[in-house]
């Protein structure tokens, strides 16, 4: 079986270190914005290039999340979309899932579905013990049972109701009652996000606080290579964390957001992007680079803006590997000469919540 691998990121490194193609039955890598010649010692194509190839049986998109966008673009260009396999499976395309469950991974698409056959085996075992592990959050999520939810809240509606949203309930969810008790509180100020990437987390943001100017800082091209390679050396993240995250645009984080008028985007390299910003205080801030130097230019800038009943999220403060942000804050109130409030949440990040 000879196939292209459609990614060179962590989830392609990850497949290619199970063994089930042989590095001889790989002709190569395909991204859909080329970033580099070669992957792995072998050669980097962009889509069109393999156009009219009778060579390959498979392309196998080792991306996260990107199963639409990567499907669509094989329609433009004319590559078969019956030779399309879909690693990280949870999409909808044309409004239809491509599969609901792990269970229906490594299946190849057609037009009508997908089919029985299992291509990849030992990948679609360890999704299937992922489906086990999701199954778990949904019955912690449909206990929630006394939550007193608004008739029309995010969480209710089917655009929101994603698998990212599901595996990550309680930061989410956690955000939108936080978000609520800040509105009811009438906590002054507007609201931020430092650390973007795909617009996720920052949808969620413009959606509730709908009258309020949402800055969002990042440089949507990934890490600052300096920054990328303290932590490397560090032992904090893998080689591939880099590429990982240039999968984003600014044209693409916009048009997610619902109230797009409300969003100002802030580019490049943080704590640059807030010269000659006016705005003196904040109600609520996500804070998301991953990264202890980052990490701690974001607390010096934004906790003392913070209006008295604010909040910040800091993601991954208890993420076992991303040490430098729980280093980063433990620099801060040394810094303050105090410690701050803070709640940690048990969501899938490990999530810190501050407050003022």
């Amino acid at each position: 079986m000879k196939v292209y691998i459609w990614g060179t990121g962590m989830l392609a490194s990850d497949y290619i270190k199970k063994g089930e193609i042989a590095p001889d039955d790989i002709l190569g890598y395909i991204e859909s914005k080329r970033t580099k010649d070669i992957f792995a010692g072998k050669r980097v194509y962009e889509p069109q290039e393999i156009v009219g190839r009778e060579e390959y049986d498979y392309i196998l998109v080792c991306v996260k999340n990107m199963g639409r966008e990567i499907c669509n673009l094989c329609e433009e260009v004319h590559i078969d979309r019956k030779k399309i396999i879909l690693v990280d499976n949870w999409e909808w395309i044309d409004g239809s899932p491509i599969t609901s469950y792990p269970s229906m991974c490594c299946k190849k698409i057609v037009d009508n579905g997908i089919d029985v056959e299992c291509l990849f085996p030992q990948l679609y075992e360890n999704y299937i013990k992922e489906a086990d592990i999701q199954a778990a959050r949904y019955m912690i999520i449909s206990r929630n049972g006394y939550d007193l939810c608004e008739k029309n809240a995010p969480m209710f509606e089917e655009e929101y109701n994603t698998l990212q949203y599901q595996t990550d309930y309680f930061r989410y969810r956690t955000f939108e009652l936080t978000a609520n008790q800040l509105i009811r509180d009438e906590v002054k100020g507007n609201v931020a996000e430092l650390g973007v990437f795909r617009g996720d987390f920052a949808r969620l943001i413009n959606e509730k606080f709908k009258d309020r100017t949402l800055y969002l800082f990042d440089t949507f091209e990934s890490f600052r290579e300096e920054e990328f390679r303290y932590e490397l050396e560090k032992g904090r993240v893998p080689e591939e964390f880099l590429e990982e995250f240039k999968n984003t645009d600014v044209l693409y984080v916009m048009s997610r957001m619902p109230y797009p008028d409300k969003c100002v985007i802030r580019k490049g390299f943080f704590p640059k992007t807030m010269e000659g910003l006016e705005d003196k205080d904040y109600a609520f801030v996500s804070i998301d680079v991953d990264f202890e130097k980052s990490i701690l230019e974001g607390l010096r800038y934004f906790y003392p803006r913070l209006n008295v009943g604010g909040v910040i999220f800091i993601h991954d403060y208890n993420n076992r590997f991303l040490e430098g942000v729980k280093t980063a804050l433990t620099d801060y109130e040394k810094e303050l000469g105090k410690k701050l409030p803070k709640i940690p949440l048990a969501d899938e990040g490990g999530t810190l919540v501050l407050t003022k």
